[in-house]
């Protein structure tokens, strides 16, 4: 058993309130009878008024009311599997898992603000379907297309630079990777890219208008700053190091922002660096929201079934008792003989009367 609204539960407990009340306001209607009423009169105006039943009233009502609260908690048992049809959008996110992503100019790295702005998506999405792909010199789709939260959510968590051990941010590859996550004839096929667009390998934009002829659109998101930031990452003991190239320099990592541009207009969408909270939903009121729907069939869903006309139908049998139910019993009345009526006459009294 389950409440829809198990929020009024907490009503429950005005209820002894309301009982202690009503019983305040008997007891208080009682002393001020008594102290405007004769005691002789008050005895004959309430003769064969019960107690018991007044109390029993009470009792009804405050039932009625308790029982009342309950059905509106929207009390449920029992489920039926259902299929629900709805309309949404198919997504894949892609995420930069290569180690110019450690870099902390955006706290506390971009990596992980972009699994966060990744799960925001995931809020703003409850009616699409979301793929996930992991990518730095190599991709590899993580999360196939699916309704499942929890399953997106768990892929984005396992997220991190060692998933990929390849080097590199190949980006061209990563377009390719996740037009194979959408069915063949899939109207609207959209890809959102999380990257700081380094190290990228060549022929990317020409990758992207390939892309877009197959009906993909790409929304890019810068991670990172333009002025950039050294990388640091653990060495062999666990102690953090900064990254170095071939030649022992210091690595410093920058957003690319200008192929990023690109390769959003080459595929019908737009670039948005990833700064402030509103980020994602940028993207989805200007970029996503205004996108024609598709109709899929989502996944079983449970109905659970409504009881709450059991405790409705029995507060409301209680309130009709309480209102029909007097407070006052039958008494019988003695019989009362009128004067020299019924007087029965001795058989000799004429002759007794005679003498």
């Amino acid at each position: 058993m389950r409440f829809a609204l198990p929020q009024l539960l907490w009503v429950l407990l005005l209820v002894p309130l309301l009982a202690v009340f009503l019983i305040w306001a008997w007891r208080a209607k009682e002393r001020l009878i008594a102290q405007f009423v004769q005691s002789r009169l008050l005895a004959q105006l309430t003769v064969g008024v019960s107690k018991t039943r007044q109390k029993a009233r009470l009792a009804l009502l405050v039932s009625a009311v308790a029982l009342a609260v309950l059905a509106l908690a929207r009390p449920q048992w029992g489920f039926s599997w259902e299929e629900v049809s709805q309309k949404g959008l198919d997504i894949v996110v892609a995420i930069d898992t290569s180690r110019s992503m450690l870099a902390a100019d955006i706290p506390p790295n971009r990596l992980e603000r972009a699994k966060l702005a990744a799960m925001d998506l995931m809020k703003l999405a409850r009616n699409d379907r979301l793929g996930l792909v992991a990518f730095a010199g190599s991709s590899f789709l993580q999360c196939p297309l699916t309704l499942d939260e929890e399953a997106f959510r768990q892929g984005v968590a396992a997220l991190d630079v060692n998933i990929i051990p390849q080097g590199g941010t190949a980006i061209a590859e990563t377009i390719q990777t996740a037009l194979s996550a959408f069915k063949d004839g899939d109207n609207h096929k959209i890809l959102v890219l999380f990257t700081d667009g380094e190290d990228h390998e060549d022929g990317v934009v020409e990758g992207a208008q390939a892309a877009s002829a197959k009906g993909l659109r790409i929304f890019t998101i810068g991670i990172g700053s333009a002025v950039g930031e050294l990388i640091r990452v653990p060495d062999a003991k666990g102690k953090l190091d900064f990254l170095k190239d071939d030649s022992g320099n210091v690595v410093k990592s920058r957003l690319n922002e200008t192929l990023l541009q690109k390769i959003a207009g080459a595929a019908g969408g737009f670039y948005l660096p990833l700064r402030g909270a509103n980020t994602m939903d940028l993207l989805y009121e200007r970029g996503l929201a205004p996108l024609p729907k598709s109709e899929f069939n989502a996944k079983l869903m449970q109905r659970h079934h409504e009881r709450f006309y059991w405790p409705l139908g029995i507060a409301i049998v209680l309130l009709v008792i309480e209102m029909f139910m007097p407070e006052r019993q039958k008494v019988r009345r003695p019989a009362v003989d009128a004067p020299g009526a019924n007087v029965s006459v001795p058989a000799n009294a004429d002759a007794t009367a005679a003498k």
